[in-house]
């Protein structure tokens, strides 16, 4: 006897965070292919296209990741943090530095306010 999962329908907030992850993977793939295609010798057109063919590559990997994070929770995830860890993933990928710096401020923050939250509800008197 085999045993089925029964798989919950995905709402509408899911499925767009999907596809817009889908669609800049590709905007961003297909615009770095096309600068890296193009014949320049300048360096900037390089760096440009090899950066947009990076963060394609993140963005492509965040969703096919997609349904192992939902499982972790990742559609309860509020859209400023949902933003801001797509900009330290894309700063990141850009310049690793400061993408280190931006994901240490980040979790430092996410940690304090965290706790903050915590705190509060615990002085709170009950209702």
């Amino acid at each position: 006897m085999k045993h089925q999962l029964k798989k919950k329908p995905l709402s509408p907030e899911v499925r767009w965070q999907r596809g817009l992850l889908a669609f800049f993977a590709l905007v961003f793939l297909g615009l770095g292919g096309v600068l890296h295609a193009m014949p320049s010798s300048d360096s900037s057109s390089k760096f440009a296209a090899g950066t947009l063919l990076k963060v394609g590559v993140v963005l492509g990997l965040a969703w096919i990741s997609a349904p192992q994070l939902e499982r972790l929770g990742w559609q309860r995830l509020r859209g400023t943090l949902l933003v801001a860890v797509i900009v330290v993933i894309l700063l990141y990928a850009i310049r690793p530095r400061i993408g280190a710096i931006a994901a240490a401020i980040l979790i430092v923050g996410s940690a304090g306010f965290s706790l903050l939250g915590w705190f509060r509800r615990l002085t709170q008197p009950p209702p």
